[in-house]
C-alpha cells in the first residue's frame, strides 16, 4: 500500500485548490460574458407584438431583418447585411493556444433597418452611443493565418485597407485569426430596447404616419443579437 507523507497531502490539497480556483474563474468569465449576460436578459423577457408596444416601453421584438437604406456589404464574407462585426486578432504566444490572442481590430457597422414580425415592422437605429447598446453577432465566418499558412488575397485586402499587415519583420507570417458576424437581409434577429412612436417617411402602416422606433440609453440598453437562443419565449 502506498504511503503518503503530510507534505504529499498538502501538495495534493494545494493542487486541488488551484484547480478549483482556475475552474471557478473560467465559469465566472463565461457566466458574465457579453453573450451570456445578454442571453439571460432575452430569456427572461417575453416577445411583444409591435402594434401593442406602449410609448417608452422596454420590449423584446423577434423577427426578420430588412434593409431600409442601402444595405452594407460585409468586409470578409462580402454578404449583403444591415449590421456586421469583424474581429482581427494576433497570437503573440506563437502557438495559437491559450490566452495569447490579442485583438488588433474590432469593427462594427450598421445601417437603419427594420424588424418584421407578424406582418408588422419596427425600425432599429443602432447608430447610437456605444454605451447605450450591446450587440452580439454569431461569428459564422472564421479564418486563420500563420507561419506556414499565408493569408489569402482577399484577407490581405481587408488588412491593407485598414492599415494592418499579415507579416512581421523578415517577412514572417503573423499568427492571426479573422472572425465575422453579420445580420443578413431576411435573417431572424432578437432586439430589446425602448419603444417610441414617431412620425416617419417609412409608410409601413397605411392607416398611420407613425412607426415604432426601438432604441436604448445607458440605463436600458439596446440589445441586438442573431443568436437563436435569444428568440425563445
Amino acid at each position: 500500500m502506498l504511503s503518503l507523507s503530510v507534505a504529499d497531502y498538502l501538495d495534493m490539497a494545494f493542487s486541488l485548490v488551484v484547480i478549483g480556483i482556475a475552474g471557478g474563474t473560467v465559469i465566472w468569465f463565461v457566466y458574465n460574458s457579453k453573450k451570456s449576460t445578454m442571453l439571460r436578459k432575452f430569456k427572461k423577457a417575453s416577445k411583444k407584438r409591435i402594434s401593442l408596444v406602449k410609448e417608452n416601453e422596454y420590449v423584446k421584438i423577434v423577427g426578420k431583418a430588412h434593409d431600409i437604406d442601402e444595405p452594407l456589404v460585409s468586409p470578409i464574407g462580402k454578404r449583403k447585411c444591415v449590421y456586421y462585426n469583424i474581429i482581427i486578432e494576433e497570437n503573440h504566444g506563437g502557438n495559437g493556444k491559450g490566452r495569447a490572442w490579442h485583438p488588433i481590430h474590432n469593427e462594427e457597422k450598421s445601417t437603419l433597418f427594420s424588424v418584421e414580425s407578424s406582418r408588422e415592422k419596427a425600425i432599429i437605429d443602432a447608430n447610437i452611443d456605444p454605451n447605450s447598446k450591446t450587440v452580439y453577432l454569431v461569428k459564422d465566418i472564421q479564418h486563420r493565418s500563420g507561419t506556414w499558412n499565408e493569408a489569402p488575397e482577399f484577407l490581405e485586402q481587408v488588412l491593407q485597407s485598414r492599415g494592418l499587415k499579415s507579416k512581421a519583420i523578415f517577412g514572417l507570417n503573423k499568427t492571426s485569426r479573422y472572425q465575422e458576424g453579420v445580420i443578413e437581409i431576411g435573417e431572424e434577429v432578437s432586439v430589446m430596447g425602448i419603444g417610441n412612436w414617431k412620425e416617419s417617411d417609412h409608410k409601413f402602416d397605411r392607416y398611420s404616419s407613425k412607426n415604432l422606433f426601438i432604441s436604448g440609453d445607458n440605463a436600458n440598453k439596446l440589445l441586438i443579437t442573431d443568436d437563436p437562443k435569444a428568440s425563445s419565449k
